[in-house]
């Protein structure tokens, strides 16, 4: 099962609604649509192209225009820039068509009521109102990526709808449809080495899939998840539940019912925070939590009654925190003393082969032991990280609900896509999106 990400539960923002496009091959020649006027050899093809093209360039131009503003990469200004100076003319053309060929000229609804049962399949590639509103709202890096995946559908959408009429009649739509195939194939190749520059693989792992398993029992707001022995453990606003991600049983952990917020560790030693639950004897924030057996106990360690961590990652001894107070603390003695390494708003931490990895939502970050404050790596929208235990692979979920890993830390493979998530773990061999009703496992292949 592969779905796209609706309605992310995480940080409590709400998140990227997945690229939409229709795609498919289509015949424009049985819309009904009259003869255009005149002798050029203009077909109702013709006409339906530039009736369907024109408001699928006309959103290309808002794009770009956007771009103008909210752009922070020089190449993706320098293209949207090269878009709209391109379009703009072509469509000034294919009005002045429509004109000669005594045809209306139709905005996009009108294109689509027109044109019967084809609808958006005959103007594929065209972003939803909530995709442009959702680029309206974003700007620099996460504008850039938006942008750039959005416009290569967008482009792939002007190609297949060229591609119609390349053999037109007229020799004028013919040489236009040339024009695009081209153009926008160039523009599709620039901006996929783009994203591969900004490690993001848009491919899928041919064979992999994601299977749903639902939880027997419903939980209440998930906020973390570990990987243990083949078993889950979850931070939920009631304590430290146990799920078998293969069956879905769900089982109680332990005494606590604090409601823990971060969770990180192994089957040893496990760290928690968070908000005292009920019958709790522990002040409010609960500060850095230790379990030595399973998370069947607990005990603080530091930061009682001062700090709430909303996500935590260890790596043995050193441990990370990204506290409510909006700093990132560091500590390399299991908490016992800890470091600020500046204020950054983070959704998601993890250890990756001694790196501390960060995500927020629009970015990722990484910061070394030694190291005077995290850099950040531009272009991928991560949201959530898990680390394998074995330190083979680092997982993310990113904005548009793609999950994606690598082994290097330098490229992404795109694995597959979920529906929801509130956290996320991994194994040696697969990832898990947990939520308050389900699993989605995600295996490698």
């Amino acid at each position: 099962m592969k779905r796209r990400l609706s309605g992310m539960v995480i940080a409590g923002a709400a998140l990227a609604v997945m690229l939409a496009g229709c795609g498919g091959s289509y015949d424009m020649g049985d819309m009904g649509m009259g003869t255009p006027a005149g002798d050029t050899g203009a077909s109702a093809n013709d006409a339906m192209f530039a009736q369907m093209m024109i408001p699928h360039h006309e959103q290309a131009v808002e794009m770009s225009t956007l771009a103008e503003t909210r752009a922070a990469d020089p190449e993706v200004k320098a293209l949207a820039a090269e878009i709209k100076a391109a379009q703009q003319p072509e469509i000034d053309q294919m009005r002045a068509w429509l004109e000669e060929w005594d045809m209306p000229v139709m905005d996009g609804m009108e294109a689509m009521g027109a044109h019967g049962d084809h609808g958006m399949g005959g103007m594929s590639g065209m972003i939803s109102d909530e995709q442009m509103e959702q680029l309206e709202a974003a700007s620099g890096p996460e504008f850039d990526l938006l942008f750039v995946e959005f416009m290569i559908e967008h482009h792939e959408g002007a190609i297949e709808m060229a591609e119609d009429v390349e053999d037109s009649q007229d020799p004028r739509v013919a040489a236009l449809a040339k024009a695009i195939i081209e153009t926008q194939q160039v523009e599709i190749d620039q901006m996929r080495a783009f994203l591969e520059r900004m490690g993001v693989d848009a491919a899928p792992v041919e064979g992999a899939s994601v299977t749903d398993v639902p939880l027997s029992l419903p939980l209440d707001h998930v906020h973390a998840a570990v990987a243990v022995d083949g078993a889950l453990l979850l931070g939920t606003h009631a304590g430290v539940v146990r799920v078998d991600p293969v069956t879905g049983t769900v089982s109680t952990t332990g005494e606590s019912r604090d409601d823990f917020m971060g969770l990180s560790g192994t089957g040893d030693v496990l760290f928690a925070s968070g908000h005292p639950g009920a019958g709790s004897n522990l002040p409010n924030p609960v500060g850095l939590l230790r379990s030595t057996d399973g998370a069947q106990s607990w005990e603080p360690v530091s930061l009682t009654g001062e700090i709430d961590f909303h996500a935590l990652a260890s790596d043995g001894n050193r441990i990370a925190g990204a506290a409510t107070t909006g700093e990132l603390l560091y500590s390399e003695n299991e908490g016992a003393s800890w470091d600020s390494l500046g204020a950054i708003e983070t959704t998601g931490l993890a250890w990756f082969q001694g790196t501390l990895w960060l995500a927020d939502g629009s970015s990722l970050w990484t910061w070394k032991p030694g190291e005077e404050a995290p850099a950040q790596k531009v272009g991928t929208p991560a949201v959530l990280l898990a680390a394998a235990p074995d330190g083979s692979r680092l997982w993310a979920l990113l904005r548009d609900g793609s999950v994606v890993a690598t082994q290097d830390g330098q490229s992404w493979a795109s694995v597959a896509e979920v529906s929801e998530a509130s956290a996320l773990a991994a194994s040696a061999d697969a990832a898990f999106v947990v939520t308050a009703e389900r699993v989605y496992v995600v295996p490698l292949s």
